[in-house]
């Protein structure tokens, strides 16, 4: 019997840990920025997921340096169901990190004289492409689309969630052209990570290149790298093994209580430069390790390399790093560069230090995941809080920085804003010990800390992740977002839950005088309804109905439902119309007829509340309908 256990003991083992490779890359004694020796990377590494192998689906992780590849293992099943373990055929969508291969793109571009980063972009497209841009007479550069602070607010026509093969445009730009976004915020105003932007960019390289996208992409980067099991187009017709393997592939959220599994969940991207790769970890990797190498197959001279990994944007007026030509710069205890990534139902995380050369690529059949894809990357790299410039900085003891905070990474212009009240949110409320938490009203938004490192800058710290931000005159910086204390925004909020919550206890009352008139009707009891009870009757009719509606449109708008939300304002235009009416009767009518004491109030606040209900709707879901 001991035998038996042991055996089954190895297999389980062998199950959740596939072969990992050391290669013969000089390790000697060197060691991470976070203090790891390079001949320990492989047992720290394995010891962090066998802490945390209960939240694990499957993990693939590539750690590599300037000679090469130092450490690759993996970790879990892709699918947990058949028992089928992760390995160097795996494959996973990339996400976000497929806008690498556009910043890639457009500096290979810039490399040979076909474009200027700091020209107006508008030189590189078709006349009057730009069609809702608020501010036409401020020039949008490259850089800006770059840096991600042209000042586009997000896409409602890009449908993010759900999509299928047939929802695909057949050209990029078709689908530019159907996504255009609505220009919220001024040319370097707010960073507001922006999909429409990265494919705009991805667009000029197809125009002043002379190819499509998928066939440059495979040109230029995906065949110099020697990527044979990359797939770049949305539908993966360029790839059939990709496609092949990506249908094997099962996706989960899981966690230490439980594992609920989504299936293939295989994301289908309209804007496909951002979003639509798919590859193996081996393949991923050898992009990373393009940015290190003694040798860069994706440029002509190394030198635009070196041009690419130079600082764009930085936080506030500081010299803190933000963005690198489209490559995010990421605090630990040194600064490294990269992009992570999520689709519906994997992640993906590469990022490397320009100084060491030491990179990592990680990959998880989970969305949203970032014990591991952030959680390693932290190992390797060490904690923010050992940089020398914390240990000894000066905080001031009274600042308190409080507050509802929105995401500028949102739908902040035109009827579909009040979406941003079901996301986006992060309401901080400082605690005891200083630390922030995201709390509104006794109610948590999430298990994540806010943590003070210096006078304005601050970590958010949650799930293996530490996410740097820098705050100043109300707004709290983070790399690829600005988020906005806002007076506005507060009110916007209570606003709309206010007036759902409103038409909820309108529901109430209907039924209760529903209920109470049957009760009459059942005893023979007569009681006289005036006209203006029954116009009250109406009002509180419409606000009943129209609460439905606005809770609905606030979920529903929020999935880029352009139909239901072309319905429902004109269904509440007609209910505020109708509200109008009613409650200029209303008030006619109780002047009229001489009515005193709490009957008059309560007639003339009814009457108020409809004229309220109209106010309300121009302002949250007429007003600039077109910006979208």
């Amino acid at each position: 019997m001991k035998k038996l256990i042991t055996l089954l003991t190895a297999i389980m083992i062998l199950n959740f840990v596939a072969p990992k490779s050391i290669s013969a890359s000089e390790t000697g004694s060197k060691q991470t920025p976070g203090g790891i020796a390079y001949s320990d990377i492989a047992n720290t590494i394995d010891s962090f997921i066998a802490e945390r192998e209960a939240g694990l689906a499957s993990f693939a992780v590539s750690v590599f340096d300037e000679k090469g590849e130092i450490y690759s293992g993996y970790y879990g099943y892709s699918d947990i169901g058949n028992g089928i373990n992760a390995d160097k055929d795996t494959v996973y969508e990339w996400g976000s990190c497929s806008k690498i291969l556009v910043w890639v793109s457009v500096m290979q571009q810039w490399e040979r004289g076909n474009l200027n980063l700091n020209a107006d972009i508008r030189e590189y497209l078709p006349e009057g492409f730009l069609t809702k841009l608020q501010y036409p007479e401020e020039k949008i550069t490259m850089i800006n689309l770059m840096n991600h602070n042209a000042g586009f607010q997000e896409s409602f026509f890009e449908k993010e969630d759900g999509a299928t093969a047939d929802d695909m445009y057949d050209t990029l730009e078709e689908a530019v052209r159907a996504c255009e976004c609505y220009q919220a915020f001024h040319v370097g105003e707010h960073t507001a990570y922006s999909n429409w932007g990265t494919a705009l960019a991805a667009f000029i390289v197809e125009r002043v290149s002379g190819m499509d996208y998928v066939s440059y992409v495979h040109k230029n980067i995906i065949e110099p790298l020697g990527m044979e099991r990359t797939s770049v187009d949305s539908r993966a017709t360029d790839n059939l093994w990709v496609s092949e393997k990506r249908s094997g592939l099962k996706c989960y959220s899981k966690n230490s209580e439980g594992c609920e599994e989504f299936g293939e969940c295989r994301c289908y991207v309209m804007l496909f430069p951002v979003g639509a790769v798919m590859s193996t970890l081996d393949d991923f990797s050898k992009l990373g390790m393009a940015f290190v190498s003694e040798e860069c197959p994706i440029f002509e001279n190394i030198a635009t390399r070196d041009e690419m990994l130079k600082t764009t944007s930085t936080f506030a007026d500081t010299d803190i790093a933000k963005c690198c030509h489209g490559l995010w710069v990421n605090r630990y205890k040194v600064d490294v560069i990269g992009h992570g990534g999520n689709t519906g139902g994997c992640t993906a995380n590469l990022v490397f230090d320009p100084v060491s050369k030491l990179g990592v690529c990680c990959l998880v059949n989970e969305a949203g995941e970032t014990a591991f894809s952030q959680g390693v990357p932290g190992l390797l790299y060490g904690d923010i809080t050992e940089r020398e410039e914390y240990k000894n900085a000066v905080i001031t003891a009274d600042r308190d920085i409080s507050g509802f905070y929105t995401m500028k990474r949102n739908i902040v212009k035109g009827a579909a804003r009040a979406g941003q009240y079901t996301g986006g949110l992060m309401p901080l409320s400082r605690n005891d010990d200083g630390t922030y938490s995201m709390r509104l009203l006794g109610m948590d938004f999430g298990d994540a800390t806010l943590v003070q490192l210096s006078d304005n800058e601050y970590v958010l710290t949650g799930n293996g992740e530490n996410q740097y931000m820098y705050y100043k005159d109300g707004i709290l910086e983070m790399s690829v977002m600005d988020l906005e204390q806002d007076a506005e925004n507060v009110f916007g909020f209570i606003a709309s839950y206010g007036f759902i919550i409103f038409g909820i206890i309108c529901w109430v009352v209907l039924f209760i005088k529903l209920v109470m008139f049957i009760i009459r009707k059942i005893r023979k009891l007569d009681k006289k309804y005036t006209t203006e009870d029954k116009m009250i009757l109406v009002q509180q009719t419409i606000y009943a109905v129209s609460g439905i509606i606005f809770a609905l449109f606030i979920l529903i708008v929020g999935n880029r439902n352009y139909i239901f939300l072309v319905i429902s304002a004109i269904l509440a235009l007609l209910l505020g119309i109708v509200s109008l009416a009613n409650s200029a009767l209303l008030a006619y009518n109780t002047h009229k007829s001489g009515a005193k004491g709490f009957k008059m109030i309560r007639q003339y606040i009814w009457a108020g509340l409809g004229d309220v209900y109209l106010v309300f709707i121009l302002f949250m879901e007429l007003y600039n309908f077109w910006a979208l």
